[in-house]
């Protein structure tokens, strides 16, 4: 089972596997072989190299089994290799990068639209890795956190091991976590998995790609099929309680301060989402990195707050840290960098069908010692995906800062967007944008146009 596929051509059209129904669910200890669920299924394996030999069979041989019960999709991955010790493992940390490191990389595309998915990985110190992929992750967006945003994290499992024929890899992603259509029966889901064998520099895929892409080229992605997936109806509650009571020192008593608060997460469909929020609480975000900045300009820091991330690629439209028209992270800052609590806020993000995205948000702020109003923010966004690569879309902006000692502090932005692909190497990005803000008029508006053409033999962008 260690030796290298037969030299062959890669296949001229996309691969198709098939995941099988399980009898129950495996036991995650990284021992996939052994275990009874996994036998009577086959493995889905041949992968092709796009370095350092683009289109030459992967030096070592992958085995990849899929299944799934009522609750959850298990990925079995055998990493066959014929010199176990030469295993390179770099970092151990959650969604570390796995470009260093001996790994396994999986993209699945639930809605089959050919332009997003979600991306899990791991290495054989099985670390979680995932993240959102949004329009094949060809453009960075700030407030997303990038075309690939590392931010987004859900709930799924992995274990793995390192054995003397390899290391082995078994992910249980439940369906809870995922977004997929309402069709009855069973699912046909995109797919592609990635292979990295770190001390060979070797990039293998499953479904074949060009040596200019990366596993976010959802495009070119293979297929599973037989999936019979559940109609869901997920309902995520995370409540918090603060108190503090002070005594002593100038205080004639003691004073209690008290905070309430919750945030719920809820599938309207299968692939619609609706984020409450109440009295918010952020103190368990993960911190920013520290940043030393000797310039005039500000700095970027990618949004974490878990509220904002789901689909935060699809609110996001302009030039990433340039002109950004949505920047989730004005949210609950003033203008001098003081946070400002936040009231709360709806948020409705996902697909109508099968290739309309849309995103409604509405918050509130509260003032800040008189010296910042509070603030209502609405946001509004439509995109149309059309074949190969192309999609048209709006969005609409409001920040309302109510009447202050009569000026209005009210600001309204809007723009369309739209990418058109001609054939499978060529691009064109732009929008176009208009703000108004009372007291100010003239230079209120912008646009872009990008055109890029990007071949095995040429990289070319015009803008």
């Amino acid at each position: 089972g260690q030796l290298a596929e037969a030299p062959a051509e890669p296949p001229d059209t996309p691969p198709v596997a098939r995941a099988a129904a399980l009898s129950g669910a495996p036991t995650l200890d990284g021992d996939v072989l052994s275990d009874p669920v996994w036998r009577g299924v086959r493995p889905t394996t041949g992968f092709w190299q796009v370095r350092p030999f683009e289109g030459r069979p992967a030096s070592q041989r992958t085995e990849v089994y899929l299944g799934y019960t009522d609750e959850a999709l298990y990925i079995g991955v055998v990493c066959y290799d014929d010199n176990p010790a030469g295993i390179i493992v770099a970092d151990s940390r959650r969604d570390s990068p796995l470009d260093e490191t001996d790994s396994f990389q999986v993209i699945i595309d639930a809605f089959r639209d050919r332009q997003n998915g979600f991306v899990f990985g791991t290495n054989p110190a099985g670390i979680e890795y995932d993240g959102q992929v949004t329009k094949e992750g060809t453009a960075q967006f700030g407030s997303g956190g990038g075309g690939f945003n590392l931010n987004w994290d859900t709930t799924w499992r992995v274990e793995t091991a390192i054995t003397g024929i390899g290391w082995i890899a078994e992910m249980e992603i439940p369906f809870r976590s995922l977004r997929y259509g309402n069709g009855d029966g069973p699912q046909t889901w995109g797919i592609n998995f990635q292979r990295n064998i770190r001390r060979n520099n070797e990039i293998a895929f499953w479904s074949p790609l060009s040596r200019q892409h990366s596993i976010y080229r959802v495009s070119d992605a293979g297929t599973v099929e037989g999936l019979a997936v559940p109609a869901q109806r997920n309902l995520k509650l995370v409540p918090y309680v603060l108190g503090r009571a002070n005594r002593g020192g100038e205080l004639s008593g003691t004073e209690y301060d008290e905070e309430v608060g919750a945030d719920i997460k809820y599938s309207l469909t299968p692939s619609l989402t609706l984020d409450l929020t109440w009295n918010t609480d952020f103190a368990q975000v993960e911190a920013d990195e520290l940043v030393v900045n000797l310039d005039r300009f500000s700095v970027f820091f990618p949004e974490k707050r878990p509220f904002f991330l789901e689909n935060a690629g699809q609110f996001a439209v302009g030039t990433p840290e340039q002109l950004e028209l949505f920047f989730s992270r004005r949210i609950g800052i003033t203008a001098s960098g003081a946070p400002q609590p936040i009231e709360g806020g709806a948020r409705v993000s996902g697909k109508i069908g099968e290739r309309t995205n849309v995103g409604l948000l509405h918050m509130r702020t509260e003032a800040v010692d008189g010296s910042t109003p509070s603030n209502d923010y609405s946001v509004a966004r439509i995109n149309q995906e059309l074949p190969n690569r192309s999609a048209l879309g709006a969005i609409y902006v409001e920040r309302d800062g109510g009447d202050t000692a009569g000026e209005d502090r009210k600001n309204l932005t809007y723009a369309v967007d739209g990418r058109l692909g001609i054939g499978d190497d060529g691009l064109v990005t732009g929008f176009l944008a208009k703000t108004e803000t009372p007291g100010m008029r003239g230079d209120d508006h912008a646009f872009s146009l990008i055109g890029q053409y990007n071949s095995e033999r040429w990289s070319n962008s015009l803008g």
